[in-house]
């Protein structure tokens, strides 16, 4: 009943972090962090899918396993990077002797694409610099002038949060480089990556530990971006990428486009209590593609041109005049699988959509127009976690929407902001209401089964 019908999920067990995002001889490879041996953080390993356009997935082989000493306690979270026609897999290794930690940064190869040879360690736990402990891990590898690049989530003897950089020439040799963040980030920094947008760029990391402030950093931990290039460790204006409920350790690649893609994670840490666990034995998927842009300042997401694929059934309204409610569903406009497109230009009052709306169960989507704020409230929209969750907002023009059996993507002002959250409504929970205070004409609703 909850199953994804078009987002990433397993086909049991836990799913986590997305890891080795690449596009690699015409095709996508994505990895990401599985248990399949049941819905509890443990023996990690890297499920492995390829597509040839981010909709179609085919299931590849296991890539990594939790099998040689270096990892045996889980190959965690890395990425992918290409080099003399090879993939080359970067992971930390995860070792606990006598309830003791250690910490390896590891490289796998593959020349066909399906078929992984474990290297080892590239960074051993021994090279890790005095100043940090052994929560060192979730390597992110790039090119930057000719060097290749190595952001890892860390954590001082302090026990405060941070990233750190290494260097090298051949992928093999690393060589310490430097701290790249400072400031009040949590007690741990984990799933670090960075981009480059034209003249731009952007450090991109899951910091955990930061206190709530009014409605910023809700969640248990947070996944954001600093704009600024390697060489600014002082500049720490740090913005959440999503202001939902369910998404962390966000990874991006480049596309066929040339464009920077975003994929996150759909989960939380430490939040297990998911009724897809108990009625159907998984839990978690990943994030639709995010196409990226940095523009004004900030990292504007966009849902992958690719998605369009997906559409079936459009049904457009033009001119739309609400009058305190609109029922979508007198258009035929309903369901638990779909895209909803709402055009809200010169909106002059406060609005409201209801989503999955069944017997006692709804999931809404507001804006303040006064106040400008917008909310996702889930307290009432079925099984599992509820709350609600706000971001500011100076106007509202757009809302795109991707509903899933048991998630929602809202997007708005074509990126401006986006709420990420897991419902799990009632099957028969499918219809869909619009609400304004004020008389407002909707320039245009377009609506798309999937």
């Amino acid at each position: 009943m909850w199953k994804p019908k078009f987002h990433i999920a397993p086909p049991h067990g836990l799913l986590n972090d997305p890891n080795g995002l690449i596009y690699w001889n015409k095709e996508y490879h994505l990895f990401y962090q599985w248990n399949p041996n049941g819905c509890e953080h443990k023996t990690k390993h890297w499920a492995h899918l390829k597509s040839k356009d981010l909709i179609n997935w085919e299931t590849l082989p296991i890539a990594l396993s939790p099998t040689d000493w270096f990892d045996k306690n889980g190959c965690y979270s890395g990425s992918a990077i290409e080099k003399d026609g090879e993939i080359y897999l970067f992971y930390t290794g995860n070792v606990k002797n006598n309830d003791i930690r250690e910490s390896y940064q590891c490289l796998a190869t593959s020349k066909d694409g399906i078929n992984f040879e474990k290297k080892g360690p590239v960074i051993h736990d021994r090279d890790i610099p005095k100043e940090y402990t052994r929560h060192f891990r979730d390597p992110k590898i790039f090119i930057e002038n000719g060097i290749y690049k190595m952001v890892i989530g860390a954590q001082r003897v302090d026990l405060t949060g941070t990233v750190v950089v290494f260097s090298s020439k051949d992928l093999i040799n690393w060589c310490f480089d430097k701290e790249v963040i400072n400031g009040d980030f949590g007690f741990m920094c984990e799933c670090p990556d960075f981009i480059t947008d034209k003249d731009n760029s952007a450090l991109l990391f899951s910091p955990q530990g930061i206190e709530a402030d009014g409605d910023l950093y809700n969640n248990r931990y947070q996944s954001g971006y600093i704009i600024r290039d390697l060489e600014e460790i002082n500049q720490n204006n740090f913005i959440e990428l999503d202001r939902g409920f369910e998404f962390y350790a966000p990874q991006t690649f480049i596309d066929e486009f040339n464009k920077n893609v975003l994929i996150g994670w759909m989960g939380m840490p430490e939040e297990l209590e998911h009724p897809s666990i108990e009625n159907e034995n998984w839990v978690h998927s990943l994030t639709l593609p995010r196409t990226l842009e940095i523009k004004n300042n900030k990292i504007l997401q966009t849902p992958h041109p690719n998605l369009k694929k997906l559409r079936k059934d459009e049904i457009t309204l033009e001119n739309i005049t609400v009058n305190e409610i609109l029922n979508l569903s007198d258009f035929n406009i309903s369901g638990d699988c779909y895209e909803l497109i709402i055009d809200l230009k010169n909106l002059n009052t406060d609005f409201k959509i209801d989503l999955r709306i069944g017997e006692n169960e709804k999931t809404t989507f507001s804006y303040d127009y006064k106040n400008k704020k917008a909310t996702l409230d889930r307290n009432i929209s079925g099984a599992g976690y509820d709350g609600s969750r706000s971001c500011s907002l100076e106007v509202l023009e757009k809302i795109h929407i991707f509903m899933d059996n048991s998630s929602v993507e809202i997007f708005l002002n074509d990126g401006e902001e986006v709420f990420t959250g897991n419902i799990y409504p009632n099957k028969n929970s499918l219809g869909i209401e619009i609400m304004t205070k004020m008389l407002f004409t909707i320039p245009m609703i377009k609506f798309f089964k999937i």
